[in-house]
Order: C-alpha cells, then sequence, then structure tokens
C-alpha cells in the first residue's frame, strides 16, 4: 500500500513540469507557470511541449490539406500552401508569437549596428524597425514555403519533429552561453542547464534526427542538418558573448530560426 503515494508523487512531477512547460510556451497548458522554480524545472520538457506542438499544428495541416484535395488538379499548389498557412497560423497564435517578437527585436538591434547599452536598448523596445519588419518577413515566408513543400511530399513527421527540434537545440545554446545580467529569462534558462541536463538533450536531439530516418527523409540531408545547426548556434553564441550575454529575444529567435534551418534543410 505505501508505494502508491510513492508512484504518484513520481508521476506528478513530470506531468506538471510538462504542463508548465506547455504554459509557458503556448496557450493550452490549464496549468499556468507562475513562478521561477516552477519555469527552472520545465526547462529540460521545452522539447516535449515542442514536439506536442508539432502534433496539433500537423494534424490541423493535414485535415485542411485533404480537405481541399479537390482543388489539386486546378491549382495544384493550392491545398499545400492553404495548409501551410493554416500550420504557420495555428503555431503564431498558439504562441502567442512569442518567438516571433523576439525575431524582429533582435533583427532591429543587430540591424542598427549599435553597441553596449544602445544594443540594449533597441532589442527591448516595443517599436518594430526596418531590419525588424525584414526579419519577421523572411522568417515567416521561409516557413511558410518550407512547410508547404512538406505538406507538398507528406512529409508529415518532419512537420510533427520541427517544433520539437528548435525547441531542445535552444537549450544547447542555453547551457553554452552566459546570460545576459538584466534578462531574467535568459539567466532562469541557461542556470537550469546543468551538466547533466545538456547530456540528456543531446542524446534527444540525436534520437529525433535518427528517427527522420525510416520516416521518408534521405539519410543524407541529416549531416546537412547538423551542420546548419552548429553554424546558426555558432552566430548566436558569438552574437550573443559580443554583447554581454543571452536573453529571452535571443532564444525567440533562435527558435524560429532553427525551425526554419530544420525545415530548409529536409526537404
Amino acid at each position: 500500500m505505501g508505494i502508491f503515494p510513492t508512484a504518484r508523487g513520481f508521476l506528478r512531477a513530470p506531468f506538471l513540469h510538462g504542463c508548465h512547460a506547455l504554459a509557458f510556451l503556448s496557450r493550452l497548458s490549464l496549468i499556468p507557470c507562475r513562478t521561477e522554480e516552477e519555469l527552472r524545472a520545465a526547462t529540460p520538457w521545452f522539447p516535449l511541449a515542442g514536439l506536442f506542438l508539432g502534433l496539433v499544428w500537423t494534424a490541423a495541416g493535414f485535415c485542411l490539406f485533404h480537405y481541399l484535395g479537390s482543388y489539386a488538379a486546378l491549382l495544384p499548389p493550392f491545398p499545400a500552401l492553404l495548409a501551410a498557412w493554416g500550420w504557420l497560423c495555428l503555431a503564431v497564435w498558439l504562441t502567442r508569437g512569442l518567438h516571433w517578437d523576439g525575431m524582429a527585436d533582435l533583427g532591429d538591434a543587430c540591424g542598427s549596428g549599435a553597441r553596449e547599452e544602445r544594443f540594449w536598448q533597441i532589442l527591448r523596445d516595443s517599436r518594430m524597425g526596418a531590419f525588424g519588419g525584414m526579419s519577421l518577413f523572411m522568417g515567416l515566408l521561409g516557413q511558410w514555403l518550407c512547410v508547404a513543400a512538406h505538406i507538398q511530399q507528406e512529409h508529415w513527421p518532419a512537420l510533427v519533429i520541427a517544433p520539437a527540434w528548435s525547441r531542445i537545440t535552444s537549450l544547447w545554446l542555453a547551457a553554452t552561453t552566459p546570460p545576459h545580467g538584466d534578462g531574467m529569462l535568459g539567466r532562469i534558462v541557461c542556470a537550469s542547464m546543468t551538466p547533466s541536463r545538456l547530456r540528456w538533450s543531446l542524446l534527444w536531439g540525436a534520437f529525433l534526427a535518427l528517427i527522420l530516418l525510416p520516416c521518408g527523409i534521405a539519410w543524407q540531408r541529416l549531416p546537412l542538418l547538423i551542420l546548419g545547426q552548429w553554424l546558426l548556434h555558432r552566430w548566436f553564441a558569438t552574437t550573443a558573448r559580443r554583447h554581454g550575454g543571452i536573453s529571452g529575444d535571443f532564444f525567440g529567435a533562435y527558435i524560429e530560426s532553427a525551425q526554419l534551418w530544420f525545415l530548409l534543410s529536409l526537404l
């Protein structure tokens, strides 16, 4: 009899951490993430939350694609393009545009060429400038076209895994880059990435890459995926160190950039 409370507690903690991760990354969880301790404990569960989000977005895209299948004879790209638009709209709405906001802010800050405190003033400014607008346009257009291409080829597993991949690689960035002194999110996420958690996240990343092989993705794509991800990681880490550390906007821009590269490299 005594084992049941222990088992319930053992299962309850991962469930709560997963719900907190989903609450922080999206609108879906009914259990909000309120404290720093909850966010720190939820950080390793970001990839699983991303996998769940990928399932939701891809299920919607799958239904829309097959619902519009009758138009394929008249306008062959139309069902895939519209289904990809639905996939992307749902992704933006469910995540509250959290990561795209970071891409716009970082685009403005990096595009300005500012240094030191001026860089951070631009990064924190809620108004969007020309470089932020261009970053959003190119990122959204790129993801829309890549998602459409995967839908046209019916590479559904790649669309499910993409959000998980981008969120697990953001943990690698957190583990290898110092946080900016004034950034609460950067400080919390970086502090949560212990060496053991980094090892687990690397194993999860390798697992996600390898399960693509039986899903119809050519093995030659995997070296390209890893090389591009390493270059992306290097650029973000170098840029963050040059400006004094990483913040939540860096993570948001990195997640959307990693998701775009994942989708592009597997085409």
